[in-house]
């Protein structure tokens, strides 16, 4: 995308999160360029998000799968694809966003994926599970007395089923 193009976009997308405090006029500002910029993974990500931000996850999760296929990448995908999975498993649609959510901790180590995914496997009704990755996550940690604990508290995950 030319330089102009991208710092259009770039304005487009400031002034229309500006408005947050006001959802409906956020959102107008996203569909009055949808045409121009339908075809852009960044600003298609950006409409999903303030479309989740406004709890309109279903429509959100179309607009993120998109964008995905169009090309994000780095910080911007992995946001994407963590949002997607949140959203998955807002509407019910848990194994799509444990399956998703896995996959992105996995390639990332990152944090949020692992909470979104817990928060999936909850939903899912995968208590065990989700409680095993979180403890897992904790104990892989040298904070505090975790180091001189890991071999008694790695047993006793192990011991979840």
């Amino acid at each position: 995308m030319p330089i102009e193009m991208e710092e259009h976009l770039n304005k487009i997308i400031g002034e229309a999160w500006k408005h947050q405090d006001s959802p409906e006029v956020m959102l107008a500002k996203f569909q009055e360029v949808f045409e121009e910029y339908q075809g852009n993974a960044v600003y298609l990500f950006e409409y999903a998000n303030a479309l989740d931000f406004m709890g309109k996850e279903t429509e959100a999760i179309t607009l993120y799968q998109i964008a995905i296929r169009l090309g994000l990448s780095g910080k911007i995908k992995t946001q994407a694809e963590i949002q997607l999975g949140s959203s998955l498993s807002v509407t019910g649609k848990n194994e799509s966003a444990v399956d998703i959510l896995g996959r992105v901790y996995r390639e990332t180590s990152d944090p949020a994926a692992l909470t979104f995914l817990c928060i999936a496997l909850f939903r899912h009704g995968e208590l065990k599970k989700s409680l095993k990755a979180a403890l897992g996550f904790i104990i892989s940690g040298n904070q505090g007395l975790l180091p001189d604990y890991r071999r008694a508290l790695s047993k006793y995950i192990d011991e979840i089923d």
